[in-house]
């Protein structure tokens, strides 16, 4: 597998971490540098450093229902231990009381190779509004 097809499966394999609830799982995808960053669409959902990543996913977890993301197109670029994605699909989510709703998505994501695998630093992921422009 080349480094480009690595970085797509840490990517993929994070986002599964997410969506399954695995703390853990979500913890150690994540480098351990404290000033990784994880944003989100609402102002609330954001997290600095390893302390607040677990704390963020834990209440992710704690959740009703599910959030799951198909992607339909992407973008790897890796530069020696660094590497970047972006990606965009379609969003899912299900409240797990009956309410599914589906919207358009983006992820632009930051890697680096620590001790021969790659670790997610930076990821921004959000629900663009549809604007009209004209």
């Amino acid at each position: 597998m080349d480094a480009a097809e690595a970085v797509w499966t840490a990517f993929l394999s994070l986002d599964a971490a997410f969506a399954a609830g695995n703390v853990d799982d979500v913890v150690t995808r994540f480098t351990d540098d404290p000033d990784l960053t994880l944003w989100r669409s609402a102002e609330a959902e954001k997290a600095v450093g390893p302390a607040e990543l677990r704390s963020f996913a834990s209440w992710m977890a704690g959740l009703a229902g599910s959030f799951t993301i198909e992607y339909t197109e992407h973008r790897v670029t890796v530069e020696g231990p660094v590497a970047w994605v972006n990606a965009a699909g379609t969003a899912t989510w299900d409240d797990g009381a009956g309410e599914v709703k589906h919207m358009p998505h983006r992820v632009t994501a930051v890697f680096r190779l620590v001790d021969g695998a790659w670790r997610c630093h930076t990821r921004n992921g959000s629900q663009p509004r549809v604007v009209k422009l004209s």
